[in-house]
Parts: C-alpha cells; structure tokens; sequence
C-alpha cells in the first residue's frame, strides 16, 4: 500500500514539533539555571566619592576554572563593611566591567575619569548614586580611557 501524502505530512509535523519542544525545553533549562547575579567576593577598590558617595570595585567570582575573572566597579552610597558591600552591590548595575583589578581613577567633582589596560565587558558613561538616609542623588559621569603601563616617559 502506498504512503500518502497526508501521512507525510503529518509525520513532518510531528517530527518538527518534537524538534521544537526539545530545543525550548533546552533553552528554557539553560535559562533558569545560569545565575543572574553575580558573585561578589573581593573588595579591590573603595575610594570616597564627594560626601556621600564611594566607588566600589569588586571582583566577581562565577567565572569558574575556564573563565578569567572579572571585576565590576559601582558608584554607591557609603557602606561599612566589605560584606555589606558585596552584599547589596549584587543587584546594582555597575559603571565598569573590565578584567582590571586596578583601574586607575582621576576624580574631579563629579566626573570620574578611568582607565583600564584590560578588556572592557561592559561601561556606562553616566550614572547616579543617592545619598545615604536621604532622598536625594547625585549625577556622575564617567570618562573612560585606555592607559598602557609601557608609556614613554619624559
């Protein structure tokens, strides 16, 4: 007896819709199991940022044995400690991420310029922190430039 074609067709659809719940299943796996936040282990940096304000720079530990680590920069109200720190910079989004564990940091007001030799994941020019016990936030920009450690000298 021959196939016909409704048959194909119908085993085509089965087949693609197999394929299709098997790849979102896959996806929808991946997804829920990566870690959103990051892990926050080192505070590398903490330099006073007007009155009310700090940069924070701290190293992010979920790159595991393959994948360097990288470090994320915030400007935050003061925080005490360096487990307060790591503690509620994990939701904040930073200013710099870079493989950089030492930046180097020029504060004028406020404008922050910065500098890395390191690769750069991910930057944003501008930014705000809001004061501690208060209502108010202050604006900052950031500069960011690319310093060489091998710069002649004079």
């Amino acid at each position: 007896m021959p196939v016909s074609g409704t048959t194909k067709n119908t085993a085509y659809t089965i087949v693609a819709s197999s394929l299709l719940a098997v790849c979102l299943a896959y996806i929808g796996w991946t997804w829920l199991m990566s870690s959103g936040n990051p892990v926050l282990t080192d505070v590398v940096l903490k330099l006073p940022l007007g009155e009310n304000g700090f940069i924070y720079g701290v190293k992010d530990d979920r790159g595991g044995a393959t994948v360097p680590f990288s470090y994320r920069y915030y400007v935050y109200r003061e925080l005490t400690s360096n487990e307060q720190i790591a503690s509620e910079l994990k939701t904040a989004g930073p200013f710099l991420v870079t493989r950089d564990p030492a930046i180097k940091v020029d504060i004028q007001g406020s404008t922050i310029n910065v500098s890395t030799n390191q690769e750069v994941y991910e930057y944003h020019s501008s930014t705000l922190f809001r004061h501690t016990n208060s209502n108010h936030y202050t604006p900052v920009t950031i500069n960011l430039c690319k310093h060489s450690s091998d710069q002649p000298t004079k």
